[in-house]
């Protein structure tokens, strides 16, 4: 499945007014986008609201007001740390309350579907999702998809099939210690057995 892009409308605010704008505007576009495109990763909403605007880049000032009023909408979240122990937010659809603590687990089957990006020169704005930018739910199911035949696969293998089933065509650093950190906790929580000695992995 691809992404698909919520299209927000198109505004001109300058930068240096966009603090003094009206809260409840963006916060419809926050809801908008997360309704639509949920699960969606701090960072890539933030922004996507943020160029709707006409502006590029939060800056210092910016920054903290954006990230207010979002935390405003009590809406569904989980939280997840990237490859460089970074903290971030995933926001949610509203059908999914209640369920955050089997997503941060990994173990939320109801959700089983993962989104690719495909080649980013190729996409229309706001669609490209960097490794950065995938709740690591989605990571886990592509992973978990490359499993589904029953077969062990080489731990190498699986990432780079992984890599490629999320619409990536190298594996720089970033997404190699990504990769490694959603299977670890695939492991870690009973979906995916790893054999030492053969290196491969399987479903449980």
């Amino acid at each position: 499945m691809e992404y698909s892009s919520v299209n927000l409308e198109l505004q001109q605010v300058p930068y240096k007014d966009f603090t003094s704008y009206d809260a409840q505007s963006i916060a419809d576009k926050f809801r908008q986008v997360i309704e639509g495109e949920g699960p969606v990763v701090d960072d890539f909403l933030e922004l996507k609201v943020l160029k709707s605007y006409s502006i590029f880049q939060r800056g210092s000032l910016i920054a903290p007001f954006l990230r207010g009023i979002l935390l405003s909408l009590c809406a569904v979240t989980t939280v997840q740390l990237d490859c460089d122990g970074q903290e971030h937010f995933v926001f949610w659809p509203e059908r999914f309350r209640g369920h955050e603590s089997e997503i941060e687990a990994l173990s939320f089957p109801e959700f089983a579907e993962y989104r690719t990006s495909g080649q980013k020169e190729e996409l229309e704005d706001g669609c490209f999702r960097s490794i950065a930018d995938y709740p690591q739910l989605e990571i886990f199911n592509a992973m978990k998809e490359q499993l589904s035949s029953g077969e062990p696969v080489d731990r190498e293998e699986l990432l780079t099939l992984t890599n490629h089933a999320l619409g990536f065509l190298v594996k720089g650093r970033q997404i190699r210690e990504t990769l490694e950190m959603v299977l670890k906790a695939g492991v870690a929580n009973g979906a995916f057995v790893y054999n030492r000695r053969g290196r491969t992995i399987r479903l449980r």
